[in-house]
Formats: C-alpha cells, structure tokens, sequence
C-alpha cells in the first residue's frame, strides 16, 4: 500500500434505495444476519450562511456524539451516480480541526463553541443487517432499514474502505446488492435529510439542489 493511499478515517460507499415490503425476506435469502434494532436522534449544524451543508459537509450529533461527513477530496462531491462517498470522522478534535478550517475561524475548546444553529434533528428506528463476506473479499456490508418519525422510509447498503483503490469495487459491490434485492435504480434516492429540508426548510434545500450537493 502506497502512503498517498491511506486515508486519515474510513470512507462510506453507500447506495440509498426504496424498501419494498419483501426487501428484509429478501435479505435473508442473501443469508443476511440482523445484527441490531436501535432508536437514534439526528441532530444537524451549520451556520448562518449554511457554509457548511453548501460544501457538502455534514456534521451531526447522534445521541451525545459528533460525527463530520465530508467527500474524501476537497472541492468535490459525495454523490457519484446514483452511490455516495463521504470520509467519517468521529474524533472530536478531529471534527474541529475540520470545521475550523472550511470555517476559517480558529479552533476553539469544544464543538458547541462554533455557535451553529441546528438545522435539522428528527428520530430513525433503524434495523440493521449484514450479509455474509464473500470467499476473496474483505468488503463487509451491511444494509440499514431506516425509518423516520417525520413519516419518511429508506434503505442503504453500505460498505466502509480504509483506501483509495478499495472505492471502486465497493461501488460495485454496492451496486450488485441493489440488484439482488430487487431495488436497483439508476438514479440517486433522496435520503432522510435531504427530505426532511424539502419538507421544512424549502430555501435551504434549494440552495443545496443549486449548489449540485444533491
């Protein structure tokens, strides 16, 4: 592995789909395991001028921890066709040095002292499965079953790579689990907060749809 290949966190290779009401028999059929049902709040931040979320930088809490998506290459975007890829960082300071810099404002002691505002917070009940790693490959995936309280239901299967030539064939990893499903589409499937923003807060999701971050 070359230096230039390693990356400072995971990346998220995802594909959203519309969940059937066979989807969790098909999944098991693929020898799919439910590793979890969980409940979770989503809360999302940016600042006035939404410099963030118009970067395609999204940072949220999840229960009591921050997390930061962001495209692995500056100045580029997390949707690819119809997948996503978004580095993950979860270390706080991490999570800082990041928001300081797209900021342009120093680094202070803790998160809240940015002073964003919330954009966005709503609940998921999600149940997630993993299917069985395939004989010569170490791409582990799993598929979330999501369901929001604001009335909103969608899937993703997801694959997470620690390096650059890992991406591409988790793209198609992704890809051909849509099609065993029975769920494939050519074109993206809205998620849960691009879809909450065109429900209730129209300017900021066509700023977004402008801005070609969705």
């Amino acid at each position: 592995m070359s230096p230039s290949s390693q990356l400072p966190g995971p990346i998220e290779v995802e594909r959203k789909f519309v969940p059937g009401p066979d989807v969790e028999d098909k999944l098991c059929t693929l020898g799919a395991e439910l590793l979890e049902e969980i409940t979770f709040r989503d809360s999302y931040f940016d600042n006035s001028d939404l410099r963030l979320t118009l970067n395609d930088m999204w940072l949220r809490r999840r229960g009591d921890s921050w997390e930061l998506k962001h495209p692995p290459q500056r100045g580029a975007r997390g949707l690819s066709g119809a997948s996503t890829q978004y580095m993950e960082l979860t270390s706080e300071d991490d999570i800082i040095c990041r928001v300081s810099e797209e900021l342009g404002v120093p680094c202070p002691l803790n998160i809240e002292s940015f002073g964003l505002q919330e954009f966005a917070s709503f609940v998921t009940r999600r149940r997630r499965f993993q299917l069985p790693l395939v004989e010569k490959s170490n791409l582990k995936v799993v598929v979330d079953l999501d369901e929001a309280d604001f009335g909103f239901a969608v899937g993703e299967v997801e694959v997470l790579v620690q390096t650059k030539e890992e991406i591409e064939n988790a793209l198609k990893k992704v890809e051909t689990i849509c099609k065993q499903l029975g769920v494939f589409r050519e074109t993206p499937v809205q998620g849960k907060v691009s879809t909450f923003l065109q429900m209730n807060r129209a300017d900021h999701y066509r700023q977004l749809v402008e801005a070609h971050v969705i």
